[in-house]
This record gives C-alpha cells, structure tokens and sequence, in this order.
C-alpha cells in the first residue's frame, strides 16, 4: 500500500489553491509533522472497541485523517460509509442511510457535533442495534473512546507545505520558512485558515515574476481558484451523503 502524496504536476495558479490543500490531497501528519501510521490507527481501533472519535480544534487535520483511514480500511476489504453532519436535521438522512448498514461495516461521520445530543444517541443505538462501527471527528470529547487528538503547529504547517507542487521552486524564493511560522501563529494553529493566509501572501508576492530556478506561476483569475471540488469525506459515496459539500475542510 502507497501512503505517498499523490503525483501532481506543476501548479497552474496558486500551490496553496483548494485543489492541492483540500483533506483528500494531505497526508496526514501529527503536530511534530510525522506522517501518522494509518494502519496502526485502525488495529487502535479495533483495539479500543471498533468505535472511536478523532479529536481536535477547528483546522487541524481531523477530516484529513477521517478520510485517509477510510480510505486504508476499504483497501483493507472493509465496507466502509462516509457522512458529513451540517446540521440536526441532518440525522433524517443520515439515520436513514445508517439503517441499512451490516454488522461489521465502518461508518465515517464527519462534524459529529452537528447532529446534536439527541442525533448523536439515535446513531449510537443504530450502530449497537445494527452492529456497525463509528469513527467520528468531534471538537470535544464524548462517549466514544479518543483515537487520535489533533494539533495544529507550525511545523506541522510547515510539513504540509513541502508536500505541495512545485515546492522547491518557489519555497525560498516567494515564501520562506517565517512566512509559514507567521501564518500558523496568526491562525493560532488552524491549519485552514493558515493557508488560506498563505494563498494570499503568496498571490501578492508572484504577480507575473518568476519563482527560483525561472519558475512563473500564472496568476489566479480569482479566488475561486480555491473551490475546486475534490472527491473526500464529504461527498456521496455507499448510500451516504452529505447536503451541500463545503468548497474546503480540513477537518
């Protein structure tokens, strides 16, 4: 199994666009910037009951990670299901679709908070009556056991950023590492908004002048260029859906 970022070509407008920051395109990595061991994360899992919540602030990682164990736990031949919580009244749907699941499925609720109190213990009896699993992204803990706590830090932000096109052609050049600091401090370590801060920076710096090693960046119609859609956590996917997809979460 290949856990390396995916095989970009050179970006065409701004590295920090949605299209290469969005949580389906990010390895998932813990505060020091380490790349976390995604199979590990599952056999935690079964290990802590086959239920479990992923744990963090606004911004850091907890969607990315959501995803990415998703994806190794289908890989692994699991029948896995992903759903993104907007609002209470999304529990008609989602209850709806969760119903239908097998023992021994795996259910990926994203923003499990949304659903509210009594949403989240109408899931809960479903997944004990049906006898599938949950994995949920929360802002707090709850009754689920934690599986992972996220942080966001700048080195973190820092890692990320190498894994984005074009890197060495324009890190020390348009960007440098204090820019990076800088933007994970001024977010206070949303890793969401540090890079939308990035995006910016880095539109002011290359209007039109080439990066290191002659490299020219063409400069982005708009800030649209950030809400490429990219398939991930939030879209519809075994009988799962989430209403109106956000444009960019990074959990």
């Amino acid at each position: 199994m290949n856990d390396s970022p995916p095989d970009l070509l050179s970006p065409i407008g701004n590295p920090f666009a949605t299209r290469y920051v969005a949580s389906a395109r990010l390895m998932p990595r813990d505060e020091h910037g380490h790349r976390l061991d995604l199979p590990a994360l599952l056999l935690r899992l079964a290990d802590v009951g086959g239920s479990a919540a992923i744990i963090g602030p606004h911004g850091t990682g907890k969607t990315t990670l959501l995803g990415h164990l998703a994806r190794v736990a289908e890989e692994g031949g699991r029948v896995v299901h992903r759903a993104r919580a907007r609002h209470r009244t999304d529990i008609v749907p989602i209850g709806r679709d969760l119903s239908r699941l097998q023992p021994g499925c795996l259910a990926c609720l994203d923003s499990w908070e949304a659903l509210g109190p009594a949403g989240r213990m109408a899931v809960l009896a479903l997944a004990w009556g049906r006898g599938f699993a949950l994995l949920v992204t929360s802002h707090r803990r709850g009754v689920l056991p934690t599986l992972v706590t996220t942080r966001g830090s700048a080195t973190l932000l820092a890692a990320l950023t190498a894994d984005l096109p074009g890197f060495e052609a324009w890190f020390g050049s348009d960007l440098h590492a204090g820019d990076i600091a800088a933007a994970a401090v001024a977010a206070g370590g949303d890793l969401r908004l540090a890079f939308d801060r990035l995006y910016d920076l880095y539109e002011r710096r290359t209007r039109g002048f080439p990066g290191r090693n002659g490299v020219t960046y063409p400069v982005c119609a708009s800030r649209e260029d950030r809400a490429v859609p990219e398939r991930g956590i939030h879209d519809s996917q075994g009988g799962i859906f989430s209403p109106a997809p956000p444009t960019g979460n990074l959990g």
